[in-house]
């Protein structure tokens, strides 16, 4: 025997019952989008951050590490406000030898330290020279004053921030002191 159909019987969905559901899932959706979007945007600032930290923390150990081995020191302004330091240093484990090394601090285009090694003197660099010379970091201002060194030898200050994109600034401050008190050959500057 056969029932009866009922023409109240449910057999799916209504349209108001539809119109919620897609409603509760664009709200859920919207939720997880501005969660994910945030999560990006985070993980850009935390990665800028950190490539800028980091490349100004090797600057900052290039020039401590040059001048503690350094026996003296020469810091210059060839043009405005750029700067040019030069140091003798030690180099070597078993022998010890001499070599010039320098480090340029560039104001043009945001700011920038560069660093060149020689078996002899180094003058002033041209820009198509200075280009050749090793980046260590760029976004770099100083973190007061014009200049990111002071100091006369045997001490040095250096004070400068990296500047990282949309996020904020990292602040490189150290004083180191030449320690190698030697003198001899090369002269460097």
């Amino acid at each position: 025997m056969t029932q009866p159909t009922d023409p109240r019987r449910d057999d799916g969905f209504t349209l108001v019952e539809l119109v919620i559901a897609a409603m509760l899932l664009v709200l859920v959706l919207s939720v997880v989008g501005a969660i994910m979007s945030s999560l990006s945007q985070t993980s850009k600032t935390v990665n800028s951050m950190t490539s800028t930290s980091t490349s100004a923390q090797l600057a900052a150990e290039s020039i401590e590490r040059g001048i503690r081995n350094s026996s003296d020191f020469l810091l210059t302004n060839p043009t405005g406000t750029d700067q040019m330091l030069v140091a003798r240093t030690a180099q070597g484990n078993t022998t010890l030898t001499w070599t010039c090394v320098a480090w340029y601090y560039s104001s043009a285009n945001g700011g920038s330290i560069r660093y060149t090694m020689s078996p002899s003197a180094i003058a002033t660099p041209t820009a198509a020279t200075l280009s050749q010379w090793t980046l260590l970091a760029t976004g770099v201002a100083p973190s007061s004053g014009t200049g990111i060194f002071s100091g006369s030898s045997p001490q040095l200050t250096i004070g400068f921030n990296g500047q990282s994109t949309g996020a904020g600034n990292v602040t490189i401050s150290s004083t180191v002191v030449s320690r190698a008190g030697s003198s001899g050959t090369p002269a460097c500057y």
